[in-house]
């Protein structure tokens, strides 16, 4: 019976100084509202609070919820989340305050960088292909119609095409270059 007296008179002991010295923390960000969602997690014993600061060392307040430990040891499992809008960078910290102990312990939460979204990178990929296709497209057309011109020129030589100067005309008009008369003289070629 004094044996077992003993060993509970020393876990009793141990469990008033059990610290939260293992800190388990994670930052979220909640892709409809953009907030972040910081958590922090610990074990311990006595219960503790959680307080939240900012870099400026503003107290913020955050959501706490605090259970009994399944393990033989009953420690407490002590949850606390943070909700808020802020840029990267940023620096917060959740600090583990024991009742009635001086000792506290503290987890650093610094706010990461966007991730950069890879499709939006194959977006700019495929309107600089669509742009590129378009260019060669459109000199591919012009180059034909240019050849399609001079074609009908020389195949009509003979008789006055009103529609090809037309054409010479619009395609100057268009493209900036002026077509010299293909025929000189009646029927013949220069």
């Amino acid at each position: 019976m004094r044996i077992y007296s003993v060993l509970t008179f020393m876990a009793y002991c141990c469990l008033l100084k059990a610290p939260y010295h293992k800190i388990y923390h994670t930052v979220s960000v909640d892709p409809v509202t953009s907030e972040h969602e910081l958590m922090c997690q610990a074990e311990g014993y006595p219960e503790a609070e959680v307080i939240w600061t900012s870099s400026n060392h503003q107290v913020l307040s955050g959501k706490t919820s605090i259970t009994s430990s399944q393990r033989e040891e009953k420690l407490f499992n002590v949850t606390s989340t943070l909700r808020i809008n802020t840029t990267a960078d940023e620096i917060f910290y959740c600090t583990f305050r024991r009742l009635g102990h001086e000792e506290n312990n503290t987890a650093e939460l610094v706010i990461p960088e966007p991730y950069p979204d890879p499709a939006k990178k194959r977006n700019h990929l495929v309107i600089l292909g669509a742009v590129f296709l378009f260019l060669h497209v459109t000199l591919a057309v012009i180059f034909c119609l240019k050849r399609n011109v001079r074609m009908m020129d020389v195949e009509k030589c003979g008789t006055q095409d009103m529609n090809s100067k037309q054409q010479n005309g619009i395609l100057s008009l268009w493209f900036g270059f002026i077509r010299p008369e293909v025929c000189s003289g009646p029927g013949g070629y220069r």
